[in-house]
Formats: C-alpha cells, structure tokens, sequence
C-alpha cells in the first residue's frame, strides 16, 4: 500500500494492521500535504524488498508481523539497511523489547496507544537527524583511525617495504576499501617495489605487471600528469587493461606520493561499491599519501628521525583536537535534546507524561556530562570515575529539589578510570539510582543521607555501592518483576553491558549493590 508525495520524506511503515497503518497516514497529514511519503509493507519479506531498492529515509517498524516477530524482526532490518534510521512500534507490553532494540541500533520506540500526530512527526525527524550525526561522526572516527595508524607505522617503521605493505593494510581495514596498493619508484617511471592488500588472488600479477613495466592505463597517466589526485569514476573505460575485471562498477583513486618536489610512487585504492570520493576522502587521501611521502624522505636522507617525530607529534596532536571537538559538538548536540525535553515537560499538561520527559533529560545529561569529562581530559579513551560521580551528583541535586527535606551525599570514589564503552552504560545505572532516592527515598523525611562509594582492583573488579537511609522498598518488592522503567533499565544495563551482578538490601534504607569486571 503507497501513500505517495513528490518532494517528502520518504518514510517506509512495515505493519500489518491496516487500520494502524490508515491511523498513521492520516497523523502524518496533519504534518502538511507533501512533508511525508509513506509506503506500507504488511511483512518484514516485503519490507526487506523495498529497503533492497533504496531510496528510504526512516522506517516505522512493527515488532510483530506475520512472517517475524520479537527483537529478530529489527535485527532483520538493521541489518538489510544498517544507515537507514529505524522507530519501532510497541504494544502495551513491548516497552522491554524496545528498549533493548534501541541499545542494539534502534533510533526510538513509540507506544501505539499513545500516538499523536505531533509526537510522531517529531520523533521520525529528530530520528533521521540523529541518524546523520552518527554516521558522520562514525566516518570521523574512520578517518582519524586511518591516519593515526599511518602516521604510527611512518613513526615506528624503518624498513621501507613494510611501511608501505602495513600503510596499505592500515587503509582497508579503517576505511574498508576494496583494494589498496602502493609502489615505489627507482626513477620517473619504473616502480622499484610494488605493495598491496586486497583481492588476495590479484595482487600477484597487479604487482608482477607493474614491476615489469606493463602499466595501466590510470597508472600511465597519473605519472604522466601533474594532478595530485585522480578519481576514476564507476563508467570508466579500461580498453584491453590486464586489471579491468576487478575494477568493473567500482570507483578508485590514484595519489601521487610526493614531498618537497620529489615524487616516490603512487597510492592506488579501490572503493567499495557503497563509498564515494567525496571532499573528506579525498583530504584523507592526500594526507595519508603527504605522510608517508615524508616518511620515505626521511628514510632516505637517513637522518635522525627527532624532526619526523616532531612534526608528527604534532599532526597526532591536530587529530586528537578535532577528536575532542567532536566529543564537543556531541556533548552540545544532546544538551539541546535536554533542551527541548526540558521545554516539552513543562508544556504536558500529564503529570506522569511530563515526568518520562523528565527523567529521559536527566538520561540525556548523564551522556552529555560523560562526553564533557572527555573534552576535558587528558585522555579521550577513558573517564575518571571521581569526577564523574561528583559531577552528576551535583547535577542531581540542581534537578531535584527535595521539598522539607534536607539530604547529605557521601562519596566514596576511587580515583579510577574507565573506559568509554563501560562508562556510558555505568554513568546512566548511576543515574537511575540516585535518582530514584530523590523521588522515593525521602517522603515526609526532615532529613536524609545518601552514599555513593566506588572501588576497583588491579585486575579489574569494580563495586559499585549506592545507599540511603530513606523509607526502604515496598514490601513484597521484586526487582525482577518490577514495572518501573528506570529499575528495569538498571537491570538491563547491569546483566547485559555491564555483565554484572546486581544485589538489593533494603533494611534501614535501601543497598544496591553492583559488581562487574573489565576485562581487556
């Protein structure tokens, strides 16, 4: 069923419920005449088949359907389309399976039951504009990873041919191109060496041919001309090239590898048949190729390698700046997410509506204030643990203001870090507990206290313990039937991120007790 636009938003709603599919064209209407295309697949078969064919920018996503059902059905679909930003549809008991779809790629879930046209409109963009900042920052980070580990093995390296067969692996494992292959010349024209990665049962004879003289065309003209960078492009003709076959359908580049007016040899990669050479490609390109030219000069006047390290200190130092700006950029990109929950909240007119808001800023904060400590140190791989929790208790107490009661923190933290990929899932269990004293804890209360202590061993254990002498638990509480969303996310996040153990003691207040290990 199509509900086509020209000029829209191509959205694709996989749903077999008619009526709910009729529902929500109709909200998506209320947007504006040509805001939306929405095209309807009542199976995740025929859904597949229309993201195969391209051309989609959002997908509304039913967890149940006819031929699947459950967390498989957006792993199916991530899959097929992994940069095509997914919003599941949830029933009445979903919320779970939901969220542990988002942890796994999802964009967001939207209950159907409390569907407006508003809310849906605005979800499906802040979706696809999410969307597009991860995948820039993911091609970043690619770039940066490709020309940190060149610009390593050119500080390390000394022997000529490894530098350049390790550069050429460096490229295709960080930017997955097809092919890549770097020659040397001996003199104008005639390469003295020749290394390559990629279609194994190829790089033998490419290298063979090029050795003995019998050059590609593309390879001809790029010593023949003085263009830095050459993009040949998908419709190409190759003639009667010995290598045509492999590069049929597929766009490649070739660099001149050049410094202070010397040319060593050329940098020829094949890209995937998904990537093009686009202007950040093209500049990642041009600095690898400069990087390692510099470093075959330097081999070769076979001097002390004190400047080469200087320089590249420094070019190391210029990539770790852009790193931290885009730790940056995120940090204000989810402030203004926190931003516009805050506002949202205060705009409810349901209590319980404006409190979810609440609480989804205060997870928002936590990622922000994770990414805040990065720009701020030293080290962008890991967190100091200490200031975090100062941090976000601080941050805690400026959102909660407990009425007639006053509270005391103690902080017991170690001065110890984590990695990022610990620190996000841990910062956010944190978060869920403190806060949950703040609203719970204290009913009624003239005063009360909340501790927060943190150990960790040489060998990576951590315990994590996060008390108050609050009014303790419910009786008959259990944690592993528990509704309430921020204690199911803590359990989420503990068992699975984390693969923790999570311990409760409610005497005197309420203990929980969290333990976990690193491992390399």
């Amino acid at each position: 069923m199509n509900f086509m636009q020209n000029n829209s938003i191509k959205i694709l709603l996989v749903e077999d419920n008619r009526g709910d599919a009729r529902l929500i064209q109709e909200m998506l209407s209320e947007a504006g005449a040509s805001a939306f295309a929405l095209e309807q697949a009542d199976r995740l078969s025929t859904g597949l088949e229309r993201l195969a064919a391209g051309d989609i920018d959002a997908v509304l996503l039913d967890l149940g359907l006819p031929d699947s059902s459950g967390l498989d059905t957006f792993i199916t679909v991530h899959a097929q389309a992994p940069d095509v930003p997914i919003v599941m549809l949830t029933g009445l008991d979903d919320a779970e399976l939901a969220i542990k779809a988002v942890q796994a790629g999802a964009q967001d879930y939207l209950p159907k039951n409390k569907l407006d046209s508003e809310l849906l409109v605005r979800t499906i963009r802040y979706a696809i504009e999410r969307k597009k900042t991860e995948t820039h920052i993911k091609h970043l980070n690619s770039v940066l990873k490709a020309i940190r580990g060149v610009n390593q093995l050119i500080m390390m390296e000394k022997d000529r041919d490894t530098l350049l067969q390790n550069a050429c692996d460096t490229l295709t494992e960080a930017r997955g191109y097809d092919a890549a292959w770097l020659g040397f010349l001996s003199n104008g024209d005639a390469f003295a060496t020749v290394k390559g990665t990629g279609f194994s049962e190829d790089v033998t004879r490419f290298c063979e041919h090029v050795l003995g003289g019998d050059h590609p065309p593309c390879i001809k003209n790029a010593l023949a001309q003085n263009d830095s960078f050459v993009v040949l492009d998908k419709t190409r003709e190759c003639g009667d090239c010995f290598f045509k076959d492999a590069c049929v359908g597929k766009e490649a580049a070739i660099i001149r590898v050049e410094h202070a007016g010397k040319l060593f040899g050329l940098l020829a990669v094949l890209l995937a048949p998904a990537v093009a050479v686009d202007e950040e490609e093209k500049g990642l390109l041009e600095e690898v190729a400069g990087d390692i030219a510099f470093g075959l000069h330097e081999m070769e006047l076979d001097e002390v390698r004190k400047q080469a390290e200087e320089q590249l200190k420094a070019s190391l130092k210029e990539k770790e700046i852009l790193l931290r700006e885009i730790h940056h950029r995120v940090k204000n990109n989810l402030q203004v997410v926190s931003s516009l929950l805050n506002m949202q909240a205060r705009a409810a007119k349901d209590e319980n509506t404006s409190a979810g808001l609440l609480e989804s800023r205060d997870r928002i904060n936590t990622m922000a204030l994770i990414h805040t400590k990065l720009y701020e140190s030293g080290n962008l791989s890991e967190i100091n643990m200490k200031g975090f929790v100062d941090g976000l208790i601080r941050q805690l107490f400026m959102g909660y203001q407990v009425q007639g009661t006053k509270i005391v923190s103690v902080v017991h933290v170690a001065d110890c870090t984590l990695p990022i990929s610990i620190a996000v899932p841990f910062g956010l269990v944190v978060n869920e507990l403190l806060s949950n004293a703040f609203k719970h804890a204290f009913v009624n209360r003239a005063e009360g206290k909340i501790e927060v202590s943190l150990s960790a061993s040489e060998k990576g254990a951590v315990c994590l313990t996060v008390s108050d002498d609050g009014v303790g638990l419910p009786e008959g509480f259990d944690f592993n039937t528990t509704k309430t969303l921020g204690l199911h996310l803590v359990k989420i996040l503990v068992e699975d991120q984390l693969q923790g153990r999570l311990d409760i003691i409610s005497k005197k207040g309420t203990t929980f007790k969290i333990a976990f290990e690193i491992k390399d």
